[in-house]
């Protein structure tokens, strides 16, 4: 084999600042130490120019704070990028020493050798809607604490709400602006609070409002539609589902994308015995909450709602009979379920069946999102 044709193999350990880049060639021993270069597009086209002209490049990096910039960098400089999984990058028993330059190496290493996972980088479309619904999962958080705060603070006080049961509603807010502390510092600080509890409410309504907006753009609208046809499935959610899942084709099946939601059971077993868990949390985890809360939706056998009949008549004609169909299954599911299970299984069981439903609905190739 000529040097010229030789695949060159390059881990790179990626800092803000800074790239650590090791070379291994097809065939070597061993890689060659590593070097940095900076975290530059321009020091990154030389250093990478300068290993294509030596022949075919292979590049990794771990999937981090970083984003995929680097990856799309490389990429249009003709290098075929990879990158890893950092949970499934493996650990060398008796290893104790981590560094840069060792972490460059080894990931040239371990990319040779077919041993990374990569992740599937998504567009930059689907980045930022991605970033979108992420930002309002955190601002829905921050109006919870400041919630569970005020609460906390007054009963601190002994200023308890006797009113009806339900807490912030029309009542119970009135009740708050009405409050009167004995300490003047802590009628301030209640002010602070509940202004502080507003700004948050407004901010996660504005983000709503461009989550709304964001559904109605060509690229993604009619995947919202479909998405929407299914019960307990909202603008919200449906959002979440294609900014997740992103490009359905890279899902074998149902199955895949279910473990990618981390619905499925965790197992280990060894020999004769066959040991199961609980499910292996992976992934979004904002999405998967979203997906439980939508399979309560299947308690009950309830009539079709006049929202819902809006809906569905937005979505294709196939996508709305396969909604419908899968209602009835999961329905009865959640029934059976329910008779022999927690509600917490049957609700998780119900929504490891829903994102698989989901994601047919997305996908083009099943003929139902087209």
């Amino acid at each position: 084999m000529s040097h010229g044709t030789r695949i060159q193999f390059v881990g790179v350990d990626a800092h803000q600042e800074s790239l650590s880049v090791a070379i291994l060639e097809e065939g070597a021993a061993q890689a060659q130490r590593a070097r940095k270069i900076a975290n530059e597009p321009a020091a990154i086209r030389r250093c990478f120019r300068r290993l294509l002209e030596r022949g075919p490049v292979r590049a990794v990096y771990e999937a981090g704070c970083t984003g995929f910039v680097l990856w799309r960098q490389l990429t249009e400089l003709g290098v075929d990028c990879v990158v890893a999984a950092p949970s499934r990058i493996p650990v060398l028993p008796g290893e104790h020493r981590k560094t840069d330059r060792l972490d460059a190496e080894r990931l040239a290493l371990f990319l040779r050798g077919g041993q990374l996972t990569a992740v599937s980088p998504p567009t930059p479309a689907t980045e930022a809607l991605r970033t979108l619904v992420r930002t309002r999962d955190q601002a829905r958080k921050d109006v919870v604490a400041a919630k569970h705060h005020i609460t906390k603070f007054l009963l601190n006080r002994g200023n308890i709400y006797r009113g009806s049961k339900t807490l912030w509603c029309r009542k119970h807010r009135a009740w708050l602006r009405a409050v009167v502390m004995d300490d003047a510092d802590d009628q301030q600080l209640l002010e602070f609070k509940l202004m502080s509890l507003a700004t948050r409410e407004a901010e996660q309504r504005e983000l709503d409002e461009r989550i709304v907006e964001r559904a109605q753009r060509d690229d993604i609208r009619m995947a919202v539609r479909n998405l929407e046809a299914f019960r307990g499935v909202g603008t919200l959610t449906a959002v979440n589902v294609v900014a997740e899942v992103g490009d359905p084709r890279r899902f074998a099946n149902k199955a895949a994308v279910a473990a990618y939601v981390g619905l499925v059971p965790s197992e280990h077993s060894s020999g004769n015995k066959v040991r199961r868990g609980g499910i292996t949390r992976a992934g979004s985890r904002h999405l998967r909450r979203l997906l439980v809360e939508s399979s309560q939706h299947y308690r009950s056998r309830a009539q079709e709602s006049k929202a819902l009949t809006a809906r569905r008549m937005k979505a294709t004609a196939i996508t709305r009979e396969h909604a419908r169909l899968a209602e009835k299954r999961l329905t009865k599911r959640y029934y059976k379920l329910s008779m022999t299970k927690h509600t917490n299984v049957a609700k998780t069981a119900i929504a490891r069946e829903l994102v698989g439903h989901l994601w047919a609905a997305m996908h083009p190739d099943i003929g139902l999102a087209r």
